[in-house]
Protein backbone atom coordinates (compact mmCIF):
# COMPACT_ATOMS: atom_id res chain seq x y z
CA UNK A 1 0.00 0.00 0.00
CA UNK A 2 1.37 3.42 -1.00
CA UNK A 3 0.81 6.50 1.13
CA UNK A 4 2.39 9.50 -0.58
CA UNK A 5 6.04 8.70 -1.17
CA UNK A 6 5.99 5.91 1.40
CA UNK A 7 4.96 2.29 1.34
CA UNK A 8 2.98 0.61 4.09
CA UNK A 9 4.23 -2.95 4.17
CA UNK A 10 3.95 -4.59 7.60
CA UNK A 11 5.28 -8.06 8.30
CA UNK A 12 2.98 -10.97 9.14
CA UNK A 13 4.29 -11.68 12.64
CA UNK A 14 4.27 -7.99 13.78
CA UNK A 15 0.70 -7.69 12.45
CA UNK A 16 -0.45 -10.77 14.35
CA UNK A 17 1.18 -9.51 17.56
CA UNK A 18 -0.34 -6.07 17.11
CA UNK A 19 -3.84 -7.51 16.59
CA UNK A 20 -3.52 -9.72 19.66
CA UNK A 21 -2.44 -6.81 21.88
CA UNK A 22 -5.07 -4.53 20.35
CA UNK A 23 -7.77 -7.10 21.08
CA UNK A 24 -6.71 -7.28 24.74
CA UNK A 25 -6.63 -3.48 25.12
CA UNK A 26 -10.08 -3.08 23.56
CA UNK A 27 -11.55 -5.83 25.72
CA UNK A 28 -10.17 -4.19 28.85
CA UNK A 29 -11.64 -0.86 27.77
CA UNK A 30 -15.11 -2.29 27.13
CA UNK A 31 -14.91 -4.30 30.35
CA UNK A 32 -14.32 -1.10 32.31
CA UNK A 33 -17.33 0.50 30.58
CA UNK A 34 -19.44 -2.49 31.64
CA UNK A 35 -18.12 -2.16 35.19
CA UNK A 36 -19.10 1.53 35.19
CA UNK A 37 -22.64 0.61 34.13
CA UNK A 38 -22.88 -2.09 36.81
CA UNK A 39 -21.76 0.41 39.44
CA UNK A 40 -24.38 2.94 38.30
CA UNK A 41 -27.05 0.25 38.64
CA UNK A 42 -25.82 -0.71 42.13
CA UNK A 43 -25.77 2.91 43.30
CA UNK A 44 -29.30 3.44 41.96
CA UNK A 45 -30.47 0.21 43.65
CA UNK A 46 -28.83 1.22 46.95
CA UNK A 47 -30.65 4.56 46.86
CA UNK A 48 -33.94 2.93 45.93
CA UNK A 49 -33.69 0.35 48.72
CA UNK A 50 -33.00 3.11 51.25
CA UNK A 51 -36.34 4.62 50.31
CA UNK A 52 -38.21 1.30 50.67
CA UNK A 53 -39.93 0.29 53.88
CA UNK A 54 -38.10 -1.92 56.37
CA UNK A 55 -38.55 -5.68 55.92
CA UNK A 56 -38.70 -8.03 58.93
CA UNK A 57 -36.41 -10.99 58.20
CA UNK A 58 -37.71 -14.53 58.69
CA UNK A 59 -36.79 -17.94 57.29
CA UNK A 60 -39.47 -17.72 54.59
CA UNK A 61 -37.70 -14.99 52.64
CA UNK A 62 -36.14 -16.47 49.52
CA UNK A 63 -32.95 -15.29 47.81
CA UNK A 64 -33.84 -12.60 45.29
CA UNK A 65 -31.46 -10.05 43.75
CA UNK A 66 -34.23 -7.47 44.21
CA UNK A 67 -33.62 -7.75 47.97
CA UNK A 68 -29.98 -6.68 47.66
CA UNK A 69 -29.32 -3.77 50.07
CA UNK A 70 -32.96 -3.80 51.17
CA UNK A 71 -33.48 -2.06 54.51
CA UNK A 72 -34.49 -4.72 57.05
CA UNK A 73 -34.81 -5.70 60.69
CA UNK A 74 -34.25 -8.99 62.47
CA UNK A 75 -35.15 -10.17 65.97
CA UNK A 76 -33.22 -12.72 68.03
CA UNK A 77 -29.90 -13.29 69.79
CA UNK A 78 -26.22 -13.38 68.84
CA UNK A 79 -24.37 -16.72 68.96
CA UNK A 80 -20.80 -15.79 69.89
CA UNK A 81 -19.60 -19.42 70.00
CA UNK A 82 -19.33 -19.47 66.18
CA UNK A 83 -17.73 -16.07 65.59
CA UNK A 84 -16.19 -15.50 62.16
CA UNK A 85 -13.54 -13.05 60.94
CA UNK A 86 -13.25 -12.31 57.21
CA UNK A 87 -9.59 -11.53 56.57
CA UNK A 88 -7.79 -8.87 54.49
CA UNK A 89 -10.25 -6.00 54.75
CA UNK A 90 -8.76 -2.52 54.43
CA UNK A 91 -9.93 0.61 56.23
CA UNK A 92 -8.04 3.88 55.72
CA UNK A 93 -4.92 1.99 54.67
CA UNK A 94 -4.94 -0.36 57.68
CA UNK A 95 -5.44 -4.11 57.42
CA UNK A 96 -8.18 -5.69 59.47
CA UNK A 97 -11.13 -8.06 59.42
CA UNK A 98 -14.92 -8.00 59.20
CA UNK A 99 -16.66 -9.41 62.27
CA UNK A 100 -19.46 -11.83 61.36
CA UNK A 101 -21.59 -13.21 64.16
CA UNK A 102 -24.43 -15.73 63.69
CA UNK A 103 -27.74 -14.30 64.90
CA UNK A 104 -30.41 -16.83 65.94
CA UNK A 105 -33.72 -15.61 64.53
CA UNK A 106 -36.69 -15.44 66.89
CA UNK A 107 -39.09 -18.41 66.55
CA UNK A 108 -36.91 -20.04 63.88
CA UNK A 109 -34.29 -22.78 63.63
CA UNK A 110 -32.31 -20.55 61.27
CA UNK A 111 -29.61 -17.98 61.96
CA UNK A 112 -28.33 -15.17 59.78
CA UNK A 113 -24.73 -13.97 59.61
CA UNK A 114 -24.53 -10.37 60.82
CA UNK A 115 -21.62 -8.32 59.51
CA UNK A 116 -20.92 -6.12 62.52
CA UNK A 117 -18.20 -4.10 60.79
CA UNK A 118 -14.45 -3.72 60.63
CA UNK A 119 -11.82 -4.08 63.36
CA UNK A 120 -8.02 -3.80 63.05
CA UNK A 121 -5.85 -6.90 63.26
CA UNK A 122 -2.17 -7.48 63.95
CA UNK A 123 0.15 -9.22 61.49
CA UNK A 124 0.18 -12.36 63.63
CA UNK A 125 -2.96 -14.15 62.37
CA UNK A 126 -2.99 -16.46 65.40
CA UNK A 127 -3.87 -13.49 67.66
CA UNK A 128 -7.52 -12.89 66.77
CA UNK A 129 -9.36 -9.76 68.00
CA UNK A 130 -11.35 -10.00 71.22
CA UNK A 131 -14.99 -9.25 70.43
CA UNK A 132 -17.62 -8.41 73.04
CA UNK A 133 -21.03 -9.87 72.25
CA UNK A 134 -24.21 -9.38 74.25
CA UNK A 135 -26.44 -12.37 75.01
CA UNK A 136 -29.59 -10.24 75.32
CA UNK A 137 -32.55 -10.44 72.96
CA UNK A 138 -32.18 -7.75 70.27
CA UNK A 139 -34.02 -6.20 67.36
CA UNK A 140 -31.38 -5.16 64.83
CA UNK A 141 -31.66 -2.77 61.91
CA UNK A 142 -29.54 -3.02 58.79
CA UNK A 143 -29.51 -4.16 55.19
CA UNK A 144 -29.81 -7.49 53.40
CA UNK A 145 -26.72 -8.31 51.31
CA UNK A 146 -27.04 -10.93 48.60
CA UNK A 147 -23.74 -12.78 48.25
CA UNK A 148 -21.89 -12.83 44.95
CA UNK A 149 -19.53 -15.50 43.66
CA UNK A 150 -16.20 -16.16 45.35
CA UNK A 151 -14.07 -12.99 45.20
CA UNK A 152 -10.53 -12.95 43.87
CA UNK A 153 -8.19 -14.18 46.59
CA UNK A 154 -4.67 -15.56 46.59
CA UNK A 155 -4.91 -19.31 47.06
CA UNK A 156 -7.91 -21.57 47.59
CA UNK A 157 -7.74 -22.09 51.34
CA UNK A 158 -11.14 -21.11 52.70
CA UNK A 159 -10.28 -21.08 56.42
CA UNK A 160 -6.92 -20.09 57.91
CA UNK A 161 -7.38 -21.87 61.25
CA UNK A 162 -9.16 -24.98 62.48
CA UNK A 163 -11.04 -23.63 65.47
CA UNK A 164 -13.54 -21.01 66.64
CA UNK A 165 -13.44 -18.06 66.32
CA UNK A 166 -12.77 -18.85 62.65
CA UNK A 167 -10.53 -16.78 60.37
CA UNK A 168 -11.85 -17.09 56.82
CA UNK A 169 -10.88 -15.63 53.47
CA UNK A 170 -14.37 -15.16 52.08
CA UNK A 171 -18.01 -15.91 52.90
CA UNK A 172 -19.35 -19.26 51.77
CA UNK A 173 -22.66 -20.06 53.46
CA UNK A 174 -22.58 -23.79 52.64
CA UNK A 175 -19.03 -24.20 53.98
CA UNK A 176 -19.87 -22.27 57.14
CA UNK A 177 -22.99 -24.40 57.71
CA UNK A 178 -20.92 -27.57 57.36
CA UNK A 179 -18.25 -26.37 59.80
CA UNK A 180 -20.58 -24.78 62.36
CA UNK A 181 -23.58 -27.12 62.29
CA UNK A 182 -25.86 -24.08 62.03
CA UNK A 183 -28.72 -23.55 59.61
CA UNK A 184 -28.06 -20.24 57.91
CA UNK A 185 -30.10 -18.00 55.65
CA UNK A 186 -28.40 -17.73 52.22
CA UNK A 187 -27.57 -14.04 52.57
CA UNK A 188 -25.98 -11.82 55.21
CA UNK A 189 -27.10 -8.82 57.24
CA UNK A 190 -25.14 -5.56 57.18
CA UNK A 191 -25.58 -4.04 60.62
CA UNK A 192 -26.78 -0.44 60.57
CA UNK A 193 -24.21 2.21 61.48
CA UNK A 194 -26.38 3.37 64.40
CA UNK A 195 -26.53 -0.03 66.09
CA UNK A 196 -24.40 -0.26 69.25
CA UNK A 197 -23.35 -3.90 68.86
CA UNK A 198 -21.16 -3.16 65.84
CA UNK A 199 -17.77 -1.72 64.95
CA UNK A 200 -16.57 0.50 62.09
CA UNK A 201 -19.22 0.44 59.34
CA UNK A 202 -19.57 2.49 56.20
CA UNK A 203 -21.62 0.35 53.85
CA UNK A 204 -21.42 1.37 50.21
CA UNK A 205 -22.56 -0.51 47.09
CA UNK A 206 -19.25 0.15 45.31
CA UNK A 207 -15.70 0.92 46.41
CA UNK A 208 -14.83 3.02 43.36
CA UNK A 209 -17.24 5.36 41.62
CA UNK A 210 -18.33 4.73 37.98
CA UNK A 211 -16.25 7.72 36.84
CA UNK A 212 -13.10 5.89 37.92
CA UNK A 213 -13.96 2.91 35.72
CA UNK A 214 -14.65 5.25 32.80
CA UNK A 215 -11.26 6.90 33.28
CA UNK A 216 -9.63 3.45 33.18
CA UNK A 217 -11.56 2.67 29.99
CA UNK A 218 -10.26 5.88 28.41
CA UNK A 219 -6.71 4.86 29.32
CA UNK A 220 -7.11 1.43 27.68
CA UNK A 221 -8.63 2.91 24.53
CA UNK A 222 -5.85 5.52 24.42
CA UNK A 223 -3.25 2.76 24.58
CA UNK A 224 -5.07 0.96 21.77
CA UNK A 225 -5.00 4.10 19.64
CA UNK A 226 -1.32 4.65 20.43
CA UNK A 227 -0.57 1.06 19.42
CA UNK A 228 -2.27 1.56 16.04
CA UNK A 229 -0.38 4.80 15.40
CA UNK A 230 2.97 3.22 16.34
CA UNK A 231 2.20 0.21 14.16
CA UNK A 232 1.47 2.42 11.16
CA UNK A 233 4.47 4.72 11.65
CA UNK A 234 6.93 1.85 12.14
CA UNK A 235 5.74 0.08 9.01
CA UNK A 236 5.75 3.16 6.75
CA UNK A 237 8.91 3.08 4.68
CA UNK A 238 10.22 5.41 2.00
CA UNK A 239 10.21 4.03 -1.48
CA UNK A 240 13.60 3.25 -2.88
CA UNK A 241 14.44 5.20 -5.99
Amino acid sequence: MKIGNKTFKPGLIPTILMLMILSVLLRLGFWQLERAEEKRDLIALFKQQNESGSLLINDNIKVDKKLNYRTAQVEGKYNSSKQIFIDNKIHKGQTGVYVLTPFKIKNSEYSILVNRGWVPMVIDRSALPEIKTTTHFLKLSGKIKILTEKPFVVGDKFQSNDSWPALMQWINITEIENKSGLKLLPYIFLLDEKEKSGYIRNWKPVVMQPEKSISYAVQWFSLALALIIIYIVVNLKKQKK
